[in-house]
């Protein structure tokens, strides 16, 4: 297995030449089944849709991604209200223990198209696993509210992340330049802050999605090793 790279082609390549539990973590932001398309908010410009997003099943790959992880590890697996049932009932198929849903505030309100009809989405869920059981690691990620006596940093987050204290899970699209455009990118600092809680330096962490690559920013910046495929070449 060659770290540090991407691979150019379909997640399915990349799992299946994994050996057995040799991930230390997983964070990805899978395609969610809901054939999504990002309008950037510019004269009506339209991003291109996401590849192999018509089937909100994950059984195709999700099962490839437990076996190579190892045991007492943590996955977080990005996804949205309306297709979580079914995500959560695939994870739960191939043996991952559904912890909690993270509710993370976007970089920037959505909507749903209807504008008058419906409410803004600012908000992103996030899937966190455990196969097997690990703990967390101690973090800088979030200060405490200053009491005497209690730690510089918290020990145990909640689900919800709003707030300048906490990352943002998106960047602003309408705000990237037209050259360089990922229809869902995420942020940075988020990812970093799960790679820091559920990683020790030198691991290796796997995302198979690794679209204009967030994770292995992430994961260069905390002295983590990574392999990833994106199945689109614009993008890496």
């Amino acid at each position: 297995m060659e770290t540090d790279k991407i691979y150019d082609g379909d997640c399915m390549e990349l799992l299946k030449s994994l050996p057995d539990k040799s991930i230390d973590l997983v964070v990805t932001d899978p395609p969610y089944g809901i054939e999504y398309q990002s309008n950037v908010g510019r004269q009506g410009l339209k991003l291109p849709k996401i590849e192999k997003d018509d089937n909100p099943d994950w059984s195709w790959w999700i099962k490839e991604a437990f076996r190579v992880l190892k045991n007492n590890s943590h996955a977080y697996f990005f996804t949205r209200f309306d297709v979580y049932p079914t995500h959560f009932k695939n994870l739960s198929d191939v043996g991952f223990s559904v912890k909690q849903v993270l509710c993370i505030q976007k970089g920037s309100g959505g909507t749903h198209g209807d504008l008058n009809g419906s409410f803004s989405s600012n908000s992103e869920w996030v899937i966190f696993c455990h196969k097997g059981r690990r703990e967390f690691e101690k973090t800088n990620l979030v200060k405490t509210d200053g009491r005497v006596g209690s730690p510089e940093y918290r020990t145990r987050l909640p689900t919800c992340w709003f707030g300048k204290e906490y990352p943002q899970s998106t960047v602003n699209v309408s705000n990237q330049p037209l050259g360089f455009v990922h229809p869902t990118e995420k942020n940075v600092k988020l990812i970093r802050g799960f790679i820091w809680l559920s990683s020790k330096p030198n691991d290796i962490v796997l995302d198979p999605f690794m679209g204009s690559g967030t994770t292995a920013l992430a994961c260069q910046q905390l002295n983590r090793r990574w392999v990833g495929s994106e199945i689109n070449p614009e993008y890496i």
